[in-house]
């Protein structure tokens, strides 16, 4: 049935883009730029394609460059055809590859049980290696780490190219040949007359280091196999490896996937690209429908092609080609202007038929604004003041403010913030330098090494210890005088946790020291210090279980050695209002994003231009600096591209010292016949007035803020859910900030328990007991030995689970035996819609039964099992936690189309023995007036995040660690 929305939007294509959306067979290309309706039409092909044919929408494949590409296309669906657009496959390529490796685990079981390697991991396992002698030239003195990131990033280029340690070697070798044969290689004059010049000797040595770090990557695959972990890139990599050896599999997706669909297909690299075209080449004349843009291709330095894109009509040489000139963004002026300089990236007739000179469909002609400065505080008083008058001449309008480096989104996020200007931005933190950081190390480093009294002293000054600021002066000024046994006297937490040091657990003894020494306090009072604390945090957690780190001062000499080595590890961190007018963001950023005003300040070569970085090894993916030219103006391109309205340009003449700046080049090859320039003499600045009412009242609205943003973004869980109905302020600073915690006994015996069960039900184990049983222990063996719990806690669970064992295998042999199709620890999403947000609600349901007219949910329990009562939390000690997780998991699965025309019946299995030696399963029925109670706590949490309630609740519980960081915080 064809919707009334999928008829109106019909209706309102132009001829182009109805070409585009009916043309469903064969191969088909279409060159959308900017603001031409490219996820409008995507999604209407895709509802054609339903209403049209009998394909199921399981069997069209929509594959797009970003997570926010693929939520858009999604959400743009559902609009048109419902709740079936949660059916078609919308992926990023990673995500696709992920799902297929999850699907069809079958034809991937070398990479079963692997887990994801940590930075630390990676760096470890390249530092082991390259002890051999043999890779001396890559250790230099004085520097061994030196090469340890550069070969990393040289694997992953690698692979995004689909290139093998044995391909690489290969094109080292060809290219020392070609070099030494190549008469441009011999020198014609002087004392090198007749021998290869210093260009082509240094070539060579490059090429002789691409062999050694060939040999490295080679070794580096091997020892992550062995070690079962697996990088970022691996899952594509092993996607495209699968299709390319198992021709049966191939077919299987071949036959599985009717449509292809690839949005962004500029940005796609050659493993991306090289999987798109096996799966459409089951047939002669494919059903692939690409989008794309040369003029918007910007992921170069992730391997992106600008080839793959073009290269498809020497394929399929009956490729359909639709061009889109019809411009719904930008008004005429900022598409002249921009096309204008676009055009400089071209050779007279090179790649015509892509240089699409885009009209626009509204009829109002701003000229664009080039202002001009004499410094940088001139500049940023006017971007304030432009953005101030934009706000008060157009008041619902939105508001980009574009620059090409992180460093300056973080600038302007301040500059606004003092200027009482709500903002949002990404920007990123180098946890060593933020104030938070440096005073974690601080303070590790005196508790670590008393000796280090400047350490102590800087704690007291960054706030620590719950001093005022005259007990800051006075304990500063006994230990400048040598008295720190005076200082320990009059702060008893200090020797507290100097005699703790050697007692507790390694990162349980990270978290003492920040609760006791107020550190909690402080990452408490504002998201970004809890960013950081979770950064620092995760950090010691991938040393601690790479270097098998059991002793705290171990621990803290190397999260010392490790922040002393890397100089910075970033972290990615959303600040701001939600939903705000004004986005700050990169250029790289703002891709795929439409704003009616775009700023662009501090457009100057020494902003925009990058320097040619070093080049250390020689892969066949290596670019020239016009390449560099082409990628940059492509990227200042896009920026231009986002306005809806208006466009203002701005850059200083000079910095603060008097360093002259030099105008970005891209200025001069705009059309000049569409810009307004502004030449700024008068020297002018900021008046800002900060007090301790404004930050504790920005502090609240950034922590309201946040709280939004992640309930928006990352949706909730049943744990999420609980921690607010037990306490909004445990679901703050668990869910919401999630503070770090260190791994309790509990919680490792339950994954332990929950990993176990999951790999009997993929062992396909018929419910014969001997089977079950060898398969939880080795499981649980395994865990253990990457558990971060202290050594004797470890030992003490793994004896209990060990003992139990053969119990669990007999009393659970008929439950692993029961037949269906079976889904283990299967991620499940529906959406619950309220004034405030449509909520996502998700879940990670440890095992699925699928029947012919029923779905069996298993959650499995690390304890004895419980009454009806208790799990309701009808009896004095319950809470009624577990039963509300059942009823959450009904929703979730009702709410889903893959399962919802079938009943739900969830049940918790209990896999501690009883002492009957017995694991009871426990299926409690579930009721209408249930699940209409539990949507009525998820309404009530949504109401108090959205009001704002949520920062100002305590509970009732006057020891509640999580209501006095609230308290500390106000």
């Amino acid at each position: 049935m064809i919707s009334e929305e999928f008829k109106n939007a019909y209706k309102k294509l132009n001829p182009k883009q109805k070409e585009a959306v009916d043309t469903i067979d064969g191969p088909v290309m279409v060159i959308a730029g900017p603001g031409t309706g490219k996820t409008t039409i995507l999604t209407l092909r895709i509802a054609n394609i339903l209403k049209e044919t009998d394909t199921p929408p399981s069997g069209i494949l929509a594959l797009t460059f970003t997570e926010a590409g693929a939520k858009a296309m999604k959400m743009k669906l559902r609009e048109l055809i419902g709740d079936r657009a949660l059916e078609v496959p919308i992926h990023t390529f990673h995500g696709f590859a992920s799902s297929v490796i999850a699907e069809f685990q079958d034809h991937f079981p070398h990479l079963s049980r692997r887990n994801q390697i940590t930075d630390v991991e990676s760096e470890k396992l390249i530092r082991e290696i390259l002890r051999d002698k043999k890779f001396y030239k890559l250790r230099p003195l004085g520097e061994p780490d030196f090469y340890i990131n550069k070969i990393l990033g040289a694997i992953s280029k690698s692979k995004q190219e689909a290139w093998t340690p044995e391909m690489v070697s290969t094109f080292a070798t060809d290219e020392i040949e070609r070099v030494k044969n190549s008469p441009e290689s011999i020198s014609t004059r002087g004392a090198s007359k007749g021998n290869l010049k210093a260009d082509a000797l240094k070539q060579i040595e490059k090429c002789e280091r691409t062999m050694l770090f060939a040999d490295v990557y080679e070794k580096y695959e091997s020892k992550k196999q062995k070690e079962k972990k697996m990088d970022f890139d691996d899952l594509i990599f092993e996607l495209l490896k699968a299709l390319r050896e198992d021709e049966l599999f191939l077919r299987m997706l071949q036959e599985k996937y009717l449509y292809i669909l690839v949005d962004e297909h500029q940005d796609t690299n050659n493993s991306q690209n090289s999987i798109i075209t096996l799966l459409a080449n089951f047939f002669e004349s494919p059903n692939l429908f690409v989008v794309g843009d040369e003029k918007q291709a910007i992921y170069r330095f992730q391997g992106a092609s600008i080839q793959n894109f073009i290269g498809f009509q020497n394929i399929w040489n009956n490729m359909r080609v639709i061009s889109l000139p019809e411009n719904y963004r930008s008004h005429q002026h900022i598409l002249d202007a921009s096309f204008k300089m676009i055009e400089n990236n071209y050779l007279d007739d090179e790649n015509a038929n892509l240089r699409i000179r885009l009209n626009a469909n509204q009829k109002i002609k701003n000229l664009l604004e080039l202002i001009t400065t004499p410094d940088i505080q001139t500049e940023n008083y006017y971007l304030v003041e432009k953005i101030k008058e934009i706000i008060k001449t157009d008041n619902t309008a939105t508001i980009a403010i574009i620059v090409r480096r992180n460093i300056d989104v973080a600038r302007i996020f301040d500059l606004l913030e003092a200027s009482n200007i709500d903002a949002s931005a990404e920007r990123g933190a180098n946890i060593f330098a933020h104030p938070f950081g440096k005073m974690f190390f601080s303070l590790i480093e005196f508790l670590a090494d008393s000796t280090m009294t400047e350490a102590l002293a800087e704690t007291f000054a960054g706030g620590l210890w719950h001093l005022n600021f005259v007990q800051q002066a006075e304990y500063i000024k006994l230990i400048r005088s040598g008295k720190l046994v005076e200082v320990e006297n009059k702060i008893p937490a200090i020797g507290e946790l100097k005699k703790e040091i050697g007692n507790s657990g390694v990162l349980s003894y990270l978290i003492l020291a920040a609760e006791i020494s107020g550190l909690t306090r402080i990452a408490s009072r504002i998201p970004l210090g809890a960013e950081v604390w979770r950064g620092i945090y995760a950090l010691a957690t991938d040393l601690v279980t790479s270097d098998h780190i059991e002793d705290t001062r171990e621990l803290i000499r190397s999260l010392i050695a490790y922040r002393d080595s890397a100089e910075k590890k970033i972290i990615k961190i959303k600040t701001g209002k939600v939903n705000s007018q004004i986005s700050i963001m990169t250029a790289h950023s703002s891709k795929g994003l439409e704003f009616d005003y775009v700023y662009l300040p501090f457009i100057t070569e020494e902003s925009w231009i990058r320097k040619n970085r070093a080049s250390y090894f020689v892969l066949p993916i290596e670019k020239n600096e016009e390449d560099d030219i082409r990628d940059e103006r492509r990227l200042f391109y896009v920026s231009l591209t986002r306005a809806r309205k208006h466009i203002c340009m701005s850059y200083p003449r000079q910095d603060d010292s008097g360093k002259i700046f030099t105008p970005l080049r891209f200025i001069d090859e705009l059309d000049q016949t569409c810009i307004s320039q502004t030449n700024i003499s008068e020297t002018l600045r900021i008046e800002t007035e900060i007090s301790i009412k404004k930050i504790k009242d920005t502090q609240t609205h950034e922590q309201i803020e946040y709280t939004k943003r992640v309930l928006s973004e990352n949706g909730l869980s049943v744990t999420a859910l609980n921690h607010f109905l037990n306490c909004p302020n445990e679901f703050f600073y668990k869910s919401i900030l999630k503070l770090p915690e260190p791994p309790s006994a509990s919680s490792e015996k339950g994954n332990a328990m929950h990993e176990a069960m999951a790999n009997v039900w993929k062992s396909k184990t018929s419910g014969k007991s001997d089977k079950i049983q060898k398969i939880i222990e080795n499981t649980i063996k395994e865990y253990f030995k990457k558990s971060l719990l202290p050594v004797f806690e470890k030992e003490a669970i793994l004896e209990e689970l060990l003992t139990n064992a053969p119990i669990v295998a007999s009393a659970l042999s008929d439950h692993f035996a029961d037949t269906g199709n079976i889904l283990v620890e299967s991620w499940v999403e529906t959406y619950l819609k309220y004034p405030e947000v449509e909520l996502k609600l998700h879940g990670k349901l440890d095992a699925i039964l699928e029947k012919e007219k029923e779905i069996l949910v298993f959650d499995y329990k690390t304890r004895e099992a419980m009454s009806e009562n208790a799990l309701k939390g009808k009896t004095k000690d319950s809470d009624g936690n577990y039963f509300r997780q059942l009823v959450f998991y009904k929703i979730l699965l009702n709410g889903n189309l893959k399962y919802n025309n079938k009943s739900v019946e969830p049940s918790l299995v209990f896999v501690k023995p009883d002492s009957k030696g017995r694991c009871p399963t426990i299926t409690i029925p579930i009721t209408k007036a249930d699940v209409e109670k539990v949507q009525e706590e998820i309404k009530s949490l949504v109401q108090s995040v959205y009001s704002g309630e949520i920062i100002n609740s305590l509970c009732d519980d006057k020891d509640c660690k999580y209501c006095s960081y609230r308290k500390l915080a106000l």
